[in-house]
């Protein structure tokens, strides 16, 4: 009699601790929160463009989310930390001569919100400018700039910029439709969109960086150093051209700034530089002529 009370009440024990496991809460080992990208606004899409350009996605057992930047970008992993609430540790690492950082966060609920917003596993060929409200636009391009795109001085011209986002090639058609401006350069598996017209960049700036508290802060300096008034100094410009300029009764410029002479004689640059080029003979009877290069 004892035997059975003794395997009844074993049994009984048995079936509530069966019954706490299954039905215990998951402990997470870090803080996470997973519904971040839940609620689109500034922070998250800022972050969905920012993975889209260098995040990394899987969802197997369960889901993974990795974001891996140079050593000296670790500060914009610890803003993606903090921003999500998390504690995960950051990691170090080498290969070759570069250093880099990196953190992995795991979780079904996070990695398939982004899945479901077109950040997926393999989807360098695949992405496309999301279908997102005209108003976060600027947060979802801001963030994949600072992870795919670059500002940099032009070498030969230290006056002058440059900006280009490099992506797919249906990627990049995308985002030349959205701005109708800058050039496209297409190559077998990706594309570059490239902007060098200071107007172009400014337009380009004040539009990422419109009512922005998450952003890159290397690149934002660059931009900074264009202010409102800003005119390429073409004296700057190494290996300059020297135009010979003749006016319709036959007087003759020597001018080393084409587009500041155009601009003073109400003649039409383009024109004059094509003409420099031996295309067309003449703008309104002005001729113009390399005088060395």
């Amino acid at each position: 009699m004892f035997l059975n009370f003794l395997r009844e009440f074993t049994r009984e024990k048995t079936n509530i601790l069966i019954y706490k496991i299954k039905n215990v809460s998951y402990m997470r080992k870090y803080n996470l929160n997973e519904e971040f990208f839940e609620n689109l606004n500034e922070k998250s899409v800022y972050w969905l463009g920012f993975l889209y350009a260098d995040g990394y996605v899987r969802m197997r057992r369960s889901g993974e989310l990795k974001l891996k930047l140079k050593d000296t970008d670790s500060s914009h992993i610890e803003k993606f930390l903090k921003d999500l609430n998390c504690n995960s540790p950051m990691k170090f690492g080498r290969y070759g001569n570069s250093s880099y950082c990196y953190v992995s966060v795991n979780s079904n609920k996070l990695v398939k919100s982004l899945i479901e917003l077109g950040c997926f596993q393999n989807k360098t060929q695949k992405i496309r400018l999301p279908n997102i409200t005209h108003d976060l636009m600027n947060h979802f391009i801001r963030g994949y700039f600072d992870g795919d795109g670059s500002i940099s001085r032009v070498k030969n011209r230290p006056n002058s910029f440059v900006i280009s986002i490099c992506s797919n090639n249906k990627f990049i058609e995308d985002l030349y439709n959205f701005f109708k401006f800058g050039t496209i350069q297409k190559f077998k598996n990706y594309a570059i969109w490239t902007a060098n017209k200071i107007d172009d960049i400014k337009l380009f700036r004040d539009f990422i960086y419109k009512n922005n508290e998450t952003f890159l802060e290397r690149k934002l300096i660059i931009f900074n150093s264009i202010d409102d008034g800003y005119e390429r100094d073409y004296s700057l410009t190494r290996n300059k051209k020297t135009y010979k300029i003749t006016n319709p009764d036959g007087k003759i410029f020597i001018s080393d700034n084409l587009k500041k002479f155009c601009k003073e004689n109400k003649l039409v640059y383009s024109t004059m530089s094509n003409v420099s080029r031996g295309i067309g003979k003449s703008n309104h009877g002005w001729k113009c002529e390399l005088k060395n290069n």
